[in-house]
């Protein structure tokens, strides 16, 4: 059975978007999906599904959000394969970065050439990121709340939407998947 990972989009974030955990996953638990897993409180679940549709999946698990809780945060799903080639592929862990200054931006689908063409990242002496596919890794040495290269600022500048977690919370989800996998 193939596991995922399920990133939910503002939820629990700055009081807003509030979702209990524990009912994501049982929710999750009630759609049939297997090995459910949350992690922390801003909307990660790891889980098993016969489904082999990703796109199917974020579509199910988003009404099922609006019919239980009234909300649907936009879901963002990858394989546990795609999951671990975000974690072995990050340039700013491979250079050492500290982990609570780098950041993936996980891309609802790849930015069109378009966006990609016109895209800047907005001056700075010291944040950099590195577009890969349907991620983009961001190092912020001076901090998240301290960079120009947000969530929302990408999402306006490649046109897709987006959710944001820090590498910290990468690496224990790869984790998580890797056993959930095996």
């Amino acid at each position: 059975m193939p596991t995922y990972v399920a990133l939910l989009r503002s939820v629990n974030v700055a009081g807003h978007g509030r979702l209990a955990m524990a009912e994501l996953k049982d929710m999750f638990v009630g759609l049939g999906f297997a090995k459910v897993s949350t992690y922390i409180q801003t909307g990660n679940v790891v889980f098993g599904s016969a489904s082999r549709s990703p796109r199917k999946l974020e579509t199910m698990i988003e009404s099922r959000l609006d019919l239980t809780f009234g909300a649907a945060p936009k879901v963002i799903i990858r394989t546990a394969d795609e999951f671990a080639e975000v974690v072995a592929t990050s340039p700013f862990a491979k250079s050492g970065a500290d982990p609570a200054r780098h950041h993936v931006t996980f891309l609802a689908k790849a930015p069109n050439k378009e966006h990609l063409a016109r895209f800047e990242a907005p001056p700075s002496d010291r944040d950099e990121l590195v577009i890969i596919g349907r991620e983009v890794y961001v190092h912020t040495p001076n901090g998240y709340a301290n960079t120009k290269l947000t969530g929302t600022y990408l999402e306006r500048h490649l046109g897709v939407l987006s959710t944001t977690r820090n590498w910290n919370s990468v690496t224990k989800l790869g984790a998580l998947v890797a056993a959930a996998s095996s």
